[in-house]
């Protein structure tokens, strides 16, 4: 997908510019708060175009078409064609409400422009081979613009997967229909995650025994020492394709995911070594069977590569700027994000990838900048989308725009005064990098999917903060069991264990309603099977059961474990939003992150100052757009609420402002700033939701004058 931005009418690509600049630059708006507010009126959501998914096929008639003669190109080239042009029909698929069938298609990422590496061959340089189908009847069949390369090795990959049909942008999407190819860039990454068959064609050809070998030996894990050197230069020029250098094809391979091919052309003479050299777990070379392309999933290349870049810049300093090249643009995020990268054990991983994400967006190239914000907005699976042509006719900052556009997504930001780390020194990139949340625990081993869901539900932006929806929990009574031993004779799970330590006075208190939830929970659940013991947590709980997959089930695993491992857990009771000062009986469990949390606050009777939780959760059942992905977020927060505890006992309400969509913001919600992320297992009762405000970072609030 491609478009030219027109040069009078563009946002403003000031990415690598310093916050402050951009805000003394916009000093009409005062503050960068006060600019997002006038961004969050362009705010749009996301509408589905890929119901009717437009492929194309290769014809077996071709008794009705031109052949032998010379054919005209759109740009007004003409090519000879002495040999008989294939052609390509168009179908018509729908992958999201026929799955089994409308999902068998190859979705093509390819670079537009020729690479280095097809300039220097003619065979990758020649057009019109294949006609296309038109969209009128009646009309001929015109030579496409896309390269005869491309079409040869896609069509080849379709048949080696036994697939017939193939979608690809150029000739998928028509190119003259502003409005689909509006929609259609709206929801580019539903056509690459849904396809069975997505395929990445790189051009870096492998030329020798070695080069090949090289691979082999990578993803392998066998590398030896006196290879290391050029494999790592092999990484380089493979990596140094252009294909790696765009921003469409970035979100192409991120939304892919695991089910994304990279083709790699190799030499023929080195066919029947690929094939018989290495083989997989299912004893099929390692590096596929289709002549002519070395097959090798993205994941796979990106993980090995990683791994081998990171290790090897460890050992040898001096090759540091090469591997962190290669890392910047092909690294693999669930080992790049990993407190302990270098850890053979499971590590965990505390950070979002969106900052990393925009970074990657941002530093790859595009011919239309205001487009890197639906790219961002696909690749992070963002239901609310920002109207670009407003803001490229308002000349808007691409920073702010992406800031607001990450904000307006429910993306969450530390707000505390202690926990600054971003400055306006910092472009947006680095600030989103230093200012989001940092202190996830996610209760999963796809640590990156769970905290992908880690957003704010239905966030509205406020001249006082983000505006949410979700319960104040008030922390009270701090229990620290001991370690549950591992016994093959226990019929009890430990949260049935807990349960009756609860409710028969273990911890001081007969805590009856919280037995009583735990033990309706676990009969809800179907909790009618054992896990194998190395399932979950590596073998620390053979015990837990199996549960419908979701977040009360994983926050339930995460109490378990907290059980077996003997961590802190602390009570909670829902703050009623009409009754905010009324203790209600215990209806949450809170995990620590230790046996010693929270030991220096709580006194003699295991009792610590009130302290509170915020949670949110919207799950997938409440979806009503394909694609959109769930929410949950659950913070320990410090909460500024007298004036709003003080209006609601005498009834009031003040609202001073109103936002876009016509909700009321009131100045006397509570201010809740985030102190870290904290996981627990909660039972509602039927309490509502209630708004709540998190105040903005100091640094956004800034004006010119307050520097």
């Amino acid at each position: 997908m491609s478009r030219r931005d027109d040069g009078r009418n563009a946002v403003v690509q000031d990415t690598a510019e310093p916050l402050g600049q951009i805000r003394d630059r916009n000093a009409a708006h005062g503050s960068i708060a006060s600019a997002l507010l006038d961004i969050q009126k362009y705010a749009i959501t996301r509408n589905n175009w890929i119901r009717s998914l437009e492929c194309l096929y290769l014809a077996a008639d071709r008794d009705s078409e031109p052949t032998g003669k010379r054919q005209r190109l759109a740009n007004g080239d003409s090519v000879a064609s002495s040999y008989t042009s294939e052609l390509l029909r168009r179908t018509h698929l729908d992958p999201v409400s026929d799955p089994e069938r409308g999902r068998e298609y190859v979705a093509v990422s390819y670079t537009w422009n020729f690479s280095e590496d097809e300039e220097e061959l003619e065979s990758c340089r020649s057009f019109g081979g294949y006609l296309i189908e038109p969209r009128k009847t009646g009309e001929p069949a015109q030579p496409s613009n896309v390269r005869d390369v491309v079409f040869e090795r896609a069509l080849h990959y379709a048949e080696y997967v036994k697939c017939e049909t193939i979608w690809i942008d150029r000739e998928c999407v028509d190119q003259d229909d502003a409005n689909e190819k509006e929609m259609a860039i709206q929801n580019m990454h539903l056509v690459y995650s849904l396809s069975l068959w997505p395929v990445a064609l790189l051009t870096r050809t492998i030329q020798t025994a070695d080069e090949l070998d090289l691979i082999f030996g990578l993803l392998l894990g066998d590398i030896r020492e006196e290879d290391e050197s050029a494999t790592l230069e092999l990484l380089d020029d493979i990596t140094s394709d252009l294909w790696w250098k765009r921003a469409w094809t970035f979100q192409e391979d991120y939304r892919a995911s695991t089910r994304m091919t990279f083709l790699i052309p190799h030499t023929s003479n080195l066919e029947h070594r690929k094939q018989t050299a290495a083989r997989d777990m299912y004893n099929r070379p390692l590096l596929g069977s289709l002549p002519g392309e070395i097959c090798i999933k993205s994941t796979d290349f990106r993980r090995c590569a990683t791994e081998f870049c990171l290790h090897y810049k460890q050992k040898q300093p001096e090759a540091e700027h090469i591997c962190n090249k290669i890392l910047t643009t092909a690294g693999k995020y669930n080992v790049l994000l990993q407190d302990n990268q270098l850890s053979g054990a499971h590590s965990l991983i505390s950070r979002s990838m969106t900052p990393t994400i925009l970074a990657d967006i941002g530093r790859r190239g595009i011919l239309t900048e205001s487009d890197r914000l639906a790219i961002a907005a696909n690749c992070c699976g963002y239901t609310v989308r920002l109207d670009t042509a407003i803001l490229n006719r308002c000349s808007s900052s691409l920073s702010l725009s992406m800031l607001a556009l990450c904000l307006l997504n429910g993306e969450i930001m530390e707000n505390h005064p202690r926990l600054r780390q971003g400055t306006l020194k910092d472009s947006v990139f680095a600030y989103l990098a230093k200012q989001s949340l940092r202190s996830f625990r996610p209760p999963v081993d796809e640590g990156l999917t769970f905290i992908k869901s880690c957003r704010f539900v239905d966030p509205v932006l406020t001249p006082l903060g983000t505006q949410t929806l979700g319960h104040l929990w008030r922390l009270g009574k701090v229990i620290r069991p001991r370690p549950l031993k591992r016994n093959k004779y226990r019929t009890l799970s430990p949260l049935e264990v807990l349960a009756t330590d609860l409710q028969y006075k273990r911890y001081g208190k007969s805590y009856a309603e919280l037995a009583i939830n735990l033990l309706a929970w676990i009969q809800e659940s179907d909790a009618t099977s054992r896990l194998n013991k190395n399932q979950r947590y590596g073998g620390r709980n053979p015990i837990v059961r199996a549960r419908q997959w979701g977040w009360q089930s994983w926050m339930a695993d995460e109490v378990e474990a907290a059980l077996l491992e003997g961590k802190a857990l602390r009570l909670a009771s829902v703050i009623n939003p009409e009754n905010p000062e009324e203790y209600a009986p215990y209806s949450a469990i809170f995990v620590g992150e230790d046996a010693d949390d929270w030991e220096d606050e709580e006194d003699d009777n295991g009792y610590a100052p009130p302290t509170y939780v915020f949670t949110s959760i919207w799950p997938s059942k409440e979806h009503t757009r394909f694609g959109d992905i769930p929410k949950h977020v659950s913070l320990e927060v410090e909460v500024e609420w007298l004036e709003w505890a003080r209006e609601h006992e005498h009834g009031k309400a003040k609202s001073t402002s109103q936002s876009a969509d016509g909700r009321s913001t009131e100045s006397g919600l509570p201010k809740l700033y985030i102190k870290r992320w904290l996981n627990g297992l909660c039972f509602f009762g039927g309490y509502p939701r209630q708004p709540v405000m998190f105040p903005w970072p100091a640094d956004l609030l800034a004006t010119p004058s307050q520097r």
